[in-house]
């Protein structure tokens, strides 16, 4: 019995209403804790499932720069995503994962662990009320950005 739910939908919204929510953000902040995120789903099990990689390399980070109200959003463009983020095998026994280390609810289980990080690492970024200066960031998150040159950022 398939059954298509929201909670993949739900947890990436989660993280861009609570990211939207700090005061002074900006999009660097922003884009520097979705690439924190990235690299925990990519590093630390439980890992994004990879069968033929296309679901992993669906993954994407984008938003909207406007210093006045930064934005940015992350989600997978591969339909199965969400329907392999929710996967429940109740009747048939385990699911075999293709690459070890790697389960459901990645996204869910990375976001709920390091939803504290992320929000300092915004926070890190923030603009300073009455001054041109922006936080400095964390020296364990200068190389976050360096997994594929496609996804790279200059700022």
């Amino acid at each position: 019995m398939a059954r298509y739910v929201h909670g993949l939908e739900n947890v990436l919204a989660r993280i861009h209403r609570e990211m939207m929510a700090v005061r002074g953000r900006t999009y660097k902040g922003m884009f520097t804790a979705m690439k924190f995120l990235e690299n925990e789903m990519d590093t630390v099990s439980p890992t994004v499932p990879e069968d033929t990689k296309e679901m992993r390399n669906s993954w994407f980070i984008t938003g909207n720069p406007d210093p006045i109200n930064p934005s940015v959003w992350g989600g997978y463009t591969d339909p199965k995503a969400p329907i392999v983020h929710e996967l429940e095998n109740i009747n048939q026994g385990p699911v075999n994962w293709t690459k070890p280390g790697s389960g459901q609810k990645w996204l869910q289980i990375h976001y709920d662990r390091n939803r504290n990080e992320m929000l300092m690492i915004v926070a890190q970024h923030a603009r300073v009320p009455g001054s041109q200066v922006v936080g400095t960031p964390a020296a364990s998150f200068v190389n976050i950005g360096s997994r594929t040159t496609e996804r790279n950022v200059e700022f």
